[in-house]
C-alpha cells in the first residue's frame, strides 16, 4: 500500500502562499485577481485577463469537484498543481509590474515591458488552467 504514495515523495515541495495572497478570500488565486483588478494601475486589457484567470481557476475547481467518475487524490493533486504553479508565475509578474510602476513615479508609459510580461504570464496561466481540464 505504501508504494501507492511514492509519487508524492517525488514532488517538489510547494512554496508557501505569499502573505499578500492570503486575504480577503480563502482562495489565493482569487485574491491575486482582486489585487490586480482593484489596483487601479492597470488598463482594461489587464483587468480582462485577471478576470479570465479568476474564471478559469473557478472552472477548474468546479470541474475537479464534479468530475464523473470522481478524480482520485493523485489526479486532483496533478490538476491542482497547474493552479498552484500558475498562481506563483502570475504573482511574480504582478509584483514585478507593481514594483516597476511605483519605482517609475507611477508613469505607465515607463513600465510597458513589465505590463506586457504580466499579460503574457496571465495568458500562460489561463492556458495551463484550461489544459488541466482537458488532459
Amino acid at each position: 500500500m505504501a508504494g501507492n504514495w511514492e509519487w508524492l515523495k517525488e514532488q517538489s515541495p510547494s512554496s508557501g502562499v505569499p502573505e499578500p495572497l492570503r486575504t480577503p478570500t480563502a482562495s489565493p488565486a482569487l485574491n491575486l485577481g482582486v489585487q490586480v483588478i482593484g489596483s487601479n494601475i492597470v488598463g482594461n486589457d489587464v483587468v480582462e485577463l485577471a478576470a479570465q484567470y479568476m474564471a478559469e481557476h473557478a472552472r477548474l475547481e468546479l470541474w475537479i469537484g464534479s468530475h464523473e467518475p470522481p478524480l482520485g487524490f493523485r489526479q486532483q493533486f496533478e490538476r491542482g498543481r497547474a493552479s498552484s504553479e500558475g498562481l506563483l508565475v502570475a504573482y511574480e509578474a504582478w509584483i514585478a509590474f507593481e514594483s516597476a510602476y511605483h519605482a517609475s513615479g507611477r508613469q505607465v508609459d515607463q513600465v510597458r515591458e513589465e505590463r506586457e510580461k504580466l499579460k503574457a504570464a496571465l495568458r500562460r496561466v489561463i492556458d495551463a488552467l484550461v489544459r488541466a481540464r482537458i488532459e
